[in-house]
């Protein structure tokens, strides 16, 4: 059988464990904690998260979540070889960090290593367009300034659906080259 790689990277609440859940075909390992801080939500992700879905019958595609502070870039380490793709999740309603979205993007350098990348805004359902649109141009110019060319796209990591419309997204984008 084949095995791909797809790191999923994101901020706190992004959804990256989420997505995991939704896609995985097997019982998610899961590193979810309870966080000591207010970060919005009850629990945050500390280690990698990893789940799999079989693309075809010969094909499976790990998925690993990661974490996309800077803090945790010792762990990049471990998903960042012979990856078939970059996921970055980005939490609509809140800033990206562009030092970690940077730096992220200077680490796992896609156009060097030729790996596709993708960036799924999360949490936009109830969304304004024109909010979207700003936040999109956002992402862009830090795409941009790391000449990067990646699709951004909508993403609900708890509808099935939309996850499997991003992995349909990094299909058409590595079979096209």
């Amino acid at each position: 059988m084949d095995y791909k790689k797809l790191a999923i990277i994101g901020e706190v609440g992004a959804g990256k464990s989420r997505l995991i859940k939704t896609l995985s075909e097997i019982s998610p390992v899961e590193t979810e904690v309870e966080s000591s801080i207010d970060i919005g939500k009850k629990y945050t992700t500390v280690g990698i998260d990893y789940g799999r879905i079989k693309l075809t019958d010969d094909t499976a595609l790990g998925l690993y979540g990661v974490p996309g502070q800077q803090r945790f870039s010792f762990l990049w380490e471990t998903v960042n070889k012979g990856l078939w793709g970059i996921l970055i999740l980005v939490k609509y309603g809140e800033t990206p960090n562009y030092d970690d979205f940077d730096h992220l993007l200077s680490f796992f350098a896609p156009n060097e290593n030729n790996t596709t990348c993708v960036v799924g805004v999360t949490h936009c359902e109830q969304a304004e367009n024109s909010d979207l649109v700003a936040l999109n141009c956002e992402i862009r110019a830090i795409l941009d300034h790391n000449k990067l060319v990646s699709p951004i796209i909508n993403v609900d990591p708890r509808n099935k659906e939309s996850a499997l419309s991003v992995l349909h997204m990094f299909n058409a984008i590595n079979y096209q080259t």
